[in-house]
């Protein structure tokens, strides 16, 4: 008896330190938000896993820039959240973990310039060491834009241990130089699990956010860039071959055919809206224009092959012409190897090449 009382001393005082012993320092070393002067912004800044992209009006004076960051619980930074810097080139912050054992360093861009209208996809980056990534540079050779993919979201399955195998990957024989390769991958055991058992590929002008990309897949899609131009059309070129097997939720689907899509809106941003989604990229009241392949251009071609696509403009609206210049208008531009593929409905193996994309406007 007296040995039971004496072990169960023990244990009642091994719990009790355990509840008042004080909580080891935290061993995170990240950015969790930046904020900076709103009347300068022309879109949210854009959180990256090394870098931050703030994109602000033209009007801007980059030599006298002080943004503030909200960082992991203990975590510090340098220079300090808040201090006044020259960012007419981007400058490096570096987080310390509250424990003192990570660090983390972030590029941070103000970024004035807006896109181009010629996109030859020859600037291209892996990430953490798995996938690709294309951007877009300015007259600098500053990183004005990355391009979005679920490649983040495929990386989570663990179906493919090199970039080539990802359902966006760099194509090294394009039509002039490099291109884009957007391949529906299947997905292996866990996305199978997970009722997502292909990814289809995709390349958009947005944000993808992983964080949505589980729970509610439609909603992981940000779509939409500021430009300061109206767009007329969009022209380039495609290759096209559909995978053997068409599947919806898994079951195979003998009827039917798997294609590609490649489709653009152009709408206006305001306080409600920053973005369109997967549910909305159609249908929202602020679109101004749409512009889409037909059913007669998606067809299976082995040569490179040419595609022009209007912009439609909805119920004969007008352009407002500050908030042109302010950056209240935003583009996405969108290529998919499985038109159905947000759905996880298509066919592992179809495959869209593109290249020499261009906006007309």
């Amino acid at each position: 008896m007296k040995n039971f009382n004496l072990i169960l001393l023990l244990i009642v005082s091994c719990f009790c330190w355990s509840c008042i012993r004080p909580e080891l320092p935290n061993a995170e070393a990240d950015i969790i938000s930046c904020d900076v002067d709103p009347l300068i912004l022309r879109k949210d800044p854009i959180l990256q896993n090394d870098r931050i992209q703030i994109l602000v009006k033209s009007s801007t004076d980059l030599t006298q820039q002080a943004p503030t960051f909200t960082l992991t619980p203990g975590a510090t930074i340098f220079p300090k959240s808040g201090t006044v810097l020259n960012f007419t080139k981007p400058q490096i912050y570096t987080v310390t973990s509250e424990d003192h054992q990570y660090q983390k360093k972030y590029e941070v861009s103000y970024i004035i310039s807006t896109i181009g209208s010629k996109f030859s996809f020859e600037n291209v980056r892996l990430e953490n060491g798995k996938y690709d990534v294309f951007f877009e540079t300015d007259q600098n050779n500053q990183n004005i834009m990355d391009w979005a993919s679920g490649n983040a979201g495929f990386s989570l399955t663990g179906a493919s241990s090199n970039p080539e195998g990802y359902p966006t990957a760099r194509l090294a024989d394009g039509k002039v130089g490099q291109g884009v390769k957007l391949t529906t991958q299947s997905t292996g055991n866990l996305g199978a699990i997970m009722g997502k058992p292909m990814a289809a590929g995709n390349l958009f002008m947005g944000e993808f956010d992983l964080g949505s990309s589980i729970s509610n897949p439609l909603k992981s899609l940000h779509l939409g860039v500021p430009v300061d131009l109206v767009p007329k059309g969009v022209k380039g070129f495609f290759k096209y071959t559909a995978g053997p097997v068409y599947r919806e939720g898994g079951v195979v689907q003998p009827n039917k055919k798997d294609t590609w899509d490649i489709y653009a809106v152009f709408f206006e941003t305001d306080a409600n809206l920053k973005f369109l989604d997967g549910t909305n990229k159609f249908t929202h009241p602020n679109i101004f224009s749409i512009a889409r392949v037909t059913d007669a251009q998606r067809i299976e071609a082995s040569d490179w092959t040419a595609f022009y696509i209007p912009f439609d403009v909805i119920n004969n609206q007008t352009i407002d012409q500050q908030k042109l210049i302010d950056g209240k208008y935003s583009l996405s531009l969108v290529f998919t190897s499985s038109i159905d593929g947000d759905t996880f409905a298509g066919a592992v193996g179809s495959t869209l090449l593109i290249d020499e994309i261009e906006l007309t406007h």
